[in-house]
């Protein structure tokens, strides 16, 4: 099996459980919830930088491209876990998984990646998937 697929199976696994886990912290304080992702997050990167010097890019845009993504995934957690305060995991956490779609057609559109019939179905399947499990 490809390393991307199985790759991609474990971040499923660790975004699932995450979420669980973050809905239960939602139920109080979902501001907490994003503090406390965010510092680990930035002790994780810390300890990361300190051993892997050489993962930091020369390239300038690469720099800034970094911070904006950044910058949306902050904001798209803070979001997320405002919307685990406000709803129901199993409405929140599919519509969450349109994001992929997403950078799909951006990849698509901008990276001139192509995709290939059966990948458009799927795509299709689970945009469908994501519909059904949404409505109430």
């Amino acid at each position: 099996m490809d390393i991307a697929i199985i790759l991609g199976l474990l971040l499923a696994l660790f975004y699932g459980l995450g979420t669980f886990f973050a809905k239960i912290v939602c139920e109080k304080s979902p501001l907490f919830q994003w503090i406390v992702v965010n510092v680990v997050g930035i002790i994780l990167c810390i300890l990361i930088l300190l051993k892997f010097k050489s993962v930091i890019p020369n390239d300038y845009k690469i720099i800034l491209f970094s911070i904006i993504s950044a910058i949306f995934v902050v904001v798209g957690s803070l979001v997320l876990y405002y919307a685990l305060y406000k709803g129901k995991a199993s409405i929140v956490v599919p519509l969450s998984s349109i994001g992929p779609a997403i950078t799909v057609i951006l990849s698509i559109i901008f990276l001139k990646e192509s995709l290939t019939i059966n990948q458009m179905v799927g795509i299709v399947l689970i945009l469908i998937g994501i519909l059904l499990l949404s409505i109430h």
